[in-house]
């Protein structure tokens, strides 16, 4: 899991709080100095669940699998 941002505030605060994150920059904003291995064109999986559960009319969130302190060594 993680987060896919253009907004560099947000990709801040996601990387202080330990989730993943990544920066999306369009092409005028890359340096031309930056080494990119193999652009890609993102696209969303269409079997994503985007909503929330609900039982019986009642949303209830999906459990948490993980509790515990974020950072950089939960990235890999």
């Amino acid at each position: 899991m993680g987060c896919f941002t253009k907004d560099t505030a947000t990709c801040e605060a996601l990387y202080f709080a330990g989730v993943p994150v990544w920066l999306v920059r369009t092409e005028a904003y890359i340096s031309p100095d930056m080494n990119i291995k193999e652009p890609v064109r993102l696209t969303c999986p269409e079997d994503i669940v985007k909503a929330m559960y609900s039982e019986k009319g009642v949303a209830k969130p999906f459990p948490s699998i993980y509790h515990g302190a974020g950072g950089l060594l939960r990235h890999i």
